[in-house]
């Protein structure tokens, strides 16, 4: 791999898709090009995959589940979590 490549995918974002949103993304992990937050970064997969506009999830950036909108760096991975339930 050149530094090229490896400097462009840094500064990508990896989405990974869990559950029923697997079903309805087709894919568990999408790299997209770099968005500065969450709010954005919802607003451009509700247009790719609008579908989940009408599904339940939360977001965790980098492992930690989040509220509200969350300032997004190069290279972070963002999970989209279906409902759970568990005991």
């Amino acid at each position: 791999m050149n530094l090229t490549h490896k400097q462009s995918f840094m500064e990508n974002i990896k989405l990974k898709f869990f559950g029923q949103l697997v079903e309805i993304t087709g894919v568990t992990d999408l790299h997209i090009p770099f968005i500065a937050d969450t709010t954005a970064l919802i607003q451009s997969i509700n247009k790719t995959f609008p579908e989940l506009k009408q599904s339940p999830y939360r977001l965790a950036v980098n492992m930690k589940v989040i509220q509200g909108n969350v300032q997004l760096q190069p290279g972070s991975e963002v999970a989209f979590l279906p409902p759970f339930a568990g005991g």
